[in-house]
């Protein structure tokens, strides 16, 4: 397979580097010097110039090439040259920012100029957030294997049940995998004797939603209420859609922003919400509107410092869930290791759709965790793979990789050591970075 990325930022960075560890011909476009030096770093072609331009793109022989994503900061040139990419036949995926041009996180309403599927990332990252707020205990969420397998992480609180118990005294539910645990700075791999402490963070599997229920019996810090009380900074697209989709899940919900003309656009916007103009890094504004009584926090400004300035001050009053935007992908493990629970990327978000939406491209398909140091891996099982037909506990797997879960035609299973892998199993793991070429020798 054949591809070309045109733009080499976060999310061009993050395609370029999962697509052409997998094998496949990459190449690469972008007009800044500092975005291609990036990209050189990886096994792709890089051509510097305007990818809008007719005679760079004629000069990539786009006819022969099978996909085309265009993410670039600008919609039009995302939009025209996929355009031009669909003439020569290329399967078509445009980044577009801006809820004028998109309605749904993703969307075929630009079919009939040629692009297969419009990416919006606002859309994307505010639904996240939305659903991580909704979901008590639950810091991060992730959707794998076709959606078909949640991937989630929960905090262990000092009223939780599972607080100071071994693993194997544990009855998690029957669908549900725990794959790692991450206590301070270390990974753990989870043993049955292994004793879950204060702010340990679960990854776990879990098949669906199914299991859901439990766990949120098992790691919440109280019965869970009617009505959770939600603050967010920053009236942007991102925050309004996060308020207008708690709103409708019977969520109380007030944003505070510093500018009167987004204030204004949000109240218009979001009938019956209380909207603030101010700044919330005031600490008598926040005192004043109630965040000592805020269940959960979003900072979503278009300043990350300004976010995670303001969700670290929402942290210091006592607020459990705290969810910062960011754009850089190398600030999100930083981040989250500073005491906010959450560094939300809009980049990332859209990048691990794409490669979603781009199967047939097989790409590496990995989520990082704990700062790129732990990822989770979605590999499938051919006839060449030197794992086909052994059980797991035979298999060579690296001793601290973990499979959390094997989808099987129609099935899901969450595996035990016995489990035997067929082709076709589409696996998903847990693995250290520095074991991830061993695991994709294996497959």
């Amino acid at each position: 397979m054949k591809a070309v990325i045109i733009g080499a930022g976060e999310v061009g960075y993050e395609l370029a580097e999962s697509i052409s560890r997998k094998g496949h011909d990459v190449i690469v476009v972008d007009r800044e010097d500092r975005a291609c030096e990036r990209a050189r770093s990886l096994d792709v072609k890089v051509v510097k110039g305007n990818g809008a331009r007719p005679e760079l793109l004629n000069s990539l022989d786009l006819k022969h090439r099978d996909h085309f994503f265009a993410v670039t900061d600008d919609n039009e040139t995302n939009l025209v040259t996929c355009s031009m990419a669909k003439a020569a036949r290329c399967r078509t995926m445009a980044r577009i920012n801006g809820l004028e041009y998109i309605s749904k996180p993703v969307s075929t309403r630009f079919s009939n100029i040629g692009v297969d599927f419009a990416i919006s990332p606002e859309l994307l990252i505010a639904k996240k957030i939305a659903n991580i707020i909704s979901t008590p205990a639950a810091i991060d969420m992730n959707l794998s294997m076709g959606e078909r397998i949640n991937v989630i992480e929960y905090k262990v609180m000092r009223k939780s049940k599972v607080l100071g118990k071994r693993i194997s005294d544990i009855a998690l539910p029957s669908n549900v995998n725990l794959g790692a645990i991450i206590r301070k700075n270390d990974i753990l791999v989870p043993r049955g004797n292994t004793v879950l402490k204060d702010d340990d963070k679960l990854i776990v599997m879990m098949d669906g939603v199914k299991g859901s229920k439990r766990m949120r019996q098992l790691l919440g810090t109280k019965r869970e209420r009617k009505h959770q009380n939600v603050m967010i900074v920053g009236a942007t697209n991102i925050g309004i859609n996060v308020a207008r989709i708690l709103d409708k899940r019977g969520m109380t919900v007030k944003i505070i922003e510093v500018s009167k003309k987004r204030a204004r656009k949000a109240a218009e916007s979001l009938v019956g919400l209380e909207i603030i103009h101010g700044d919330a890094r005031d600490k008598r504004i926040l005192i004043e509107e109630g965040i000592l009584r805020i269940d959960a926090f979003a900072a979503t400004t278009p300043s990350e410092e300004f976010n995670v300035l303001v969700s670290l001050l929402a942290k210091i009053y006592g607020v459990e869930k705290t969810i910062a935007v960011v754009k850089e992908l190398g600030l999100k493990s930083l981040i989250e290791t500073v005491g906010i629970d959450m560094a939300a990327s809009p980049q990332l978000q859209t990048a691990q759709m794409m490669l979603r939406l781009a199967r047939e491209l097989n790409p590496l398909k990995a989520i990082s965790i704990h700062g790129g140091d732990l990822y989770i891996l979605e590999m499938n099982v051919t006839e060449e793979s030197k794992i086909l037909g052994k059980s797991l506990e035979t298999s060579n797997l690296p001793n601290e990789c973990i499979v959390g879960a094997i989808i099987r035609g129609e099935d899901t299973i969450i595996p035990s050591g016995k489990v035997a892998l067929q082709k076709g199993d589409e696996v998903i793991l847990f693995v250290l970075k520095d074991q991830i070429s061993c695991v994709e020798d294996l497959f």
